[in-house]
């Protein structure tokens, strides 16, 4: 509780991680953390292209609607 209560406490949200081997922990962590991205038992330093990628708060260089997601959010399909 004390490291979700630091954590959230910033101005920024862009990623985080927990290491646990509790997932109760884990999920609590998860639901409860204020960032755009969350890490289980691996470091937080890249992102992965196939997810959406952006921050919350102070954080972040745009909408979530980047990396491969960003060629379905702007697709519109037409059967031909």
């Amino acid at each position: 509780e004390k490291a979700l209560e630091v954590a959230n406490d910033s101005e920024f949200g862009l990623s985080s991680t927990i290491y646990t081997k509790d997932l109760a922990k884990a999920m609590h962590f998860v639901k409860h953390i204020e960032t755009g991205v969350t890490h289980v038992n691996i470091p937080s330093n890249y992102f992965e292209n196939q997810f959406p990628f952006g921050g919350k708060k102070a954080s972040s260089l745009g909408p979530r609607e980047q990396g491969s997601t960003a060629l379905e959010f702007w697709t519109e399909y037409k059967t031909v």
